[in-house]
């Protein structure tokens, strides 16, 4: 990994305003374990090559045994100290060469994987006060940390706060003052960081200097932590070329460490693997700018005018793709083209040749980079003339394809949609001849495994332009763990794996990817792990994460800790895969348990998923409820109910039991499709109706009822102009259509009218009205008789 450092050059990021965070309504732990959850760690970092003491506060933790990292094998070292239910104690060394910047954390319990959290791993000395150095804090209310630093005229000295990306809700505010208490600097957030920061100051006076620490909404946590980064080190965020060449690495984002000669500190940067060889944006000619500037001007115009050519020769040159404005950097397609939009509203245009019915594939990010840039990408021709254009992407990626229509050449032109720029503004744009590869994600966080057992691995799929099945195979997984089914049909788009472990795997955590292979390219599935709580408002609607919550380390989100425990106690299973449950009503819910000898204890059920809330939720919509399962009575039924202004969906409910044997809790989660439906819906036997005026006509209509309704559905029949139609009509309890007769008047108009039906019906105590599909009724034209 060496020669990356000399392959990357780094560019300074710019200050951007602070956002607000609008959140109100329900805090909550939304979609963690109700066990083992970790809420703060502290210290929240830890300096290289040195052991610290490191305590874990949450709740229900079960006693230590381990902590896993997304870091390369041995990077960290752990040993419990001490556990307590809501405290567990770690002390902690990091390698000397442990890469430096934020990781992610779980700790490995008796009773399994704790809630994943965000960690520090420093190379600057951490200190308790003194600065330059490192040193940590906690944000109190309405209150400034102060620190004195020491600094020689002219000395340029980096200054970095880690505290939103430690997956908190904290917005740190720097401000640096004089001996006499005179402003010098300040500063808030920068984009790519969140409301973090990383910057440069120089000094012009020599002296001691007051650098003050605070929370900018003056709000306080125990749990909001700041990390404060000072001495030298790079001070820029984004790199460029931000896509390097590494070997036995798959496609996709990594942090790299970068640190100068006379740096004694590092600083981390987001790249990527290349796809390809990879074209760098050339700088801009302004000279040759301002000879098509002159050349295209309205004195030259009138110039031409005046001439016997009559027109501006320069123009058609101006506007072309090689000899305009747009100044191309001559690109290798396939391959990765990257830039900074450093001029505002200037672009930037890369050149190459396509055969006619060439396709191409294009990516585009920005936001991954630590850049504020929000692109705009389109294709050109020779002559300049857009050919196509991206859409507007709400996570920030651009993906769009083109075919060339003609053989020559072809321009892909990148700008900022605001027609900002800045040193900062970096982009990268993957250009493939292939579809780029399904995107998988895993719909679960830490794998606590026991021997001999499963937990599930719920998986979305998002195809793009692939078609063919996937395979799935585990990367760094030991001798008798599993996943399966290991092919995911072509014509699926979702899919529940099981990862099992055997009865003779070895005991302790594993560090597993899951790659897949679509049309022979590989590539990893990825997991987004819930940092910190989730809200909701008073709808019970969840609320969009925070930025710092779904951009997350790529580390920690291509891999999974998994830990094999010993056999559990039990096993559970549900005995329906997908239930049909119709609004206002309940469906039962089967589960069967079966116990080794010597467990006797009770194990409880929880589901989630879909629309489910705590029953006793005054707005709560949907609400399941489970009987506990007993040495006596091991197989239950629990039920799933719907109540008012529960909407119609098919999601994926998870169920998950608990039992605790010899002070052990173990947890195992299984899954089952539901369908939310409609108790009842309203067909008919004739769609379409034909009738001359005076004539009368039979529509039969049915109803198609749920098992679990039998009752009485009542028809509204709309008037229709010309016809004569009963107003409403009932389907009787135990019957499945009824006959209704339609009349057409003798002096009814030719015409086609769609005949609106709704209907009503008592299901268990609420009206059910639906919409039935129209039926078409034709009156048509008596025919003249025909003469002899």
């Amino acid at each position: 990994m060496r020669h990356l450092l000399s392959s990357l050059f780094i560019l300074l990021a710019p200050v951007a305003a602070r956002a607000t965070d609008p959140r109100v309504g329900i805090h909550l732990a939304y979609g963690s374990p109700t066990h083992n959850v970790v809420e703060s760690v502290s210290p929240p970092l830890i300096e290289r090559g040195k052991t610290t003491r490191v305590t874990f506060t949450g709740t229900n933790l079960a006693p230590g045994l381990d902590v896993w990292a997304a870091l390369p094998k041995g990077a960290i070292v752990a040993k419990p100290v001490s556990s307590e239910a809501t405290k567990l104690v770690f002390d902690i060394t990091a390698a000397k060469d442990a890469e430096v910047g934020v990781c992610g954390l779980r700790l490995a319990t008796r009773d399994g994987l704790t809630s994943a959290v965000l960690f520090h791993i420093e190379d600057l000395p951490v200190t308790d006060k003194k600065l330059p150095g490192c040193v940590w804090g906690t944000f109190r209310e309405g209150t400034a940390d102060k620190y004195a630093l020491t600094v020689a005229a002219g000395e340029r000295v980096s200054f970095e706060c880690v505290a939103q990306r430690l997956g908190k809700d904290a917005d740190p505010l720097l401000t640096i003052r004089d001996a006499d208490g005179r402003f010098v600097t300040e500063r808030d957030n920068d984009p790519g960081f969140y409301f973090d920061f990383r910057f440069a100051h120089t000094f012009e006076k020599a002296g001691t200097y007051t650098v003050e620490v605070r929370d900018a909404r003056l709000k306080a946590n125990e749990h909001h932590h700041y990390i404060l980064r000072v001495g030298k080190f790079p001070a820029e965020r984004v790199a460029m070329p931000n896509a390097v060449a590494v070997e036995d690495r798959l496609s996709g984002p990594f942090f790299q460490q970068v640190k100068g000669a006379k740096d004694n500190g590092s600083a981390w940067v987001p790249v990527t693997t290349s796809e390809g060889a990879v074209t760098v944006a050339k700088d801009f000619d302004a000279a040759h700018d301002a000879a098509l500037w002159q050349a295209t001007s309205g004195a030259t115009w009138y110039a031409f005018r005046a001439s016997p050519v009559r027109g501006n020769l320069f123009l058609p040159l101006e506007r072309a793709l090689q000899s305009g404005s747009l100044q191309p950097t001559p690109a290798v397609v396939p391959g990765v083209l990257c830039g900074v939009l450093k001029q505002p509203g200037r672009k930037q245009a890369f050149s190459f040749p396509m055969e006619k019915g060439q396709r191409i594939y294009l990516r585009a990010e920005a936001r991954a980079l630590n850049s504020p840039a929000d692109l705009e990408v389109t294709v050109v021709d020779h002559t300049g003339r857009e050919q196509r254009r991206s859409q507007e992407s709400r996570d920030g990626e651009l993906n769009l394809d083109f075919t060339a229509n003609t053989a020559g050449t072809y321009g892909i032109v990148v700008r900022d949609t605001l027609r900002d720029g800045s040193d900062a503004h970096a982009y990268r744009v993957v250009v493939r001849d292939t579809p780029f590869p399904p995107s998988i994600t895993a719909e679960v966080e830490g794998l606590t495994v026991p021997q001999g057992s499963y937990q599930i691995v719920p998986l979305v799929v998002q195809r793009g332009d692939n078609k063919g099945p996937i395979t799935l195979k585990l990367v760094g997984a030991t001798v008798g763990v599993k996943i399966s089914p290991d092919t995911i049909s072509d014509t699926e788009n979702a899919v529940v794996c099981k990862l099992s472990a055997d009865g003779h795997t070895g005991l302790g955590l594993q560090t597993i990817q899951i790659v897949g292979e679509c049309n022979g390219t590989p590539f990893l599935v990825r997991t987004r792990p819930l940092i910190d709580n989730r809200y909701q408002n008073v709808d019970l609607i969840p609320i969009a994460m925070r930025e710092d919550q779904t951009r997350l380390p790529p580390a920690l989100t291509d891999r999974f800790a998994v830990q094999i425990t010993p056999p559990a106690p039990f096993t559970f299973e549900l005995s329906e895969k997908a239930l049909t449950l119709a609004r206002y009503q309940s469906v039962p819910v089967p589960v069967v348990t079966t116990r080794v000898p010597g467990f006797d204890g009770p194990i409880t059920f929880q589901a989630v998923g879909g629309q489910l809330a705590g029953k006793d939720e005054g707005r709560t919509r949907v609400y399941a409820e489970f009987p506990d399962a007993t040495a006596k009575q091991p197989n239950v039924s629990g039920a799933i109910v719907s109540k008012i202004l529960s909407n119609i969906g098919k999601p994926r409910i998870e169920v998950t039991a608990t039992g605790t044997h010899l002070g052990r809790r173990v947890t195992l989660t299984r899954t089952f499709d539901l369908d939310l439906t409609y108790a009842y819906k309203v067909v008919s036997d004739t769609p379409k109706v034909a009738l001359l005026p005076g004539e009368t006509a039979t529509v039969r209509l049915g109803v198609e009822r749920m098992k679990s309704f039998d009752g009485p559905v009542m028809l509204h029949l709309n008037a229709m102009q010309g016809l004569d139609t009963p107003e409403t009509v009932t389907i009787p309890k135990g019957q499945t259509s009824v006959e209704v007769r339609v009349k057409a008047a003798a002096d009814a108009q030719p015409r086609k009218q769609n005949w609106q039906l709704s209907a009503t019906a008592d299901v268990s105590g609420f009206e059910e009205e639906l919409r039935a599909g129209p039926v078409e009724i034709e009156v048509k034209k008596v025919e003249a008789p025909k003469k002899k």
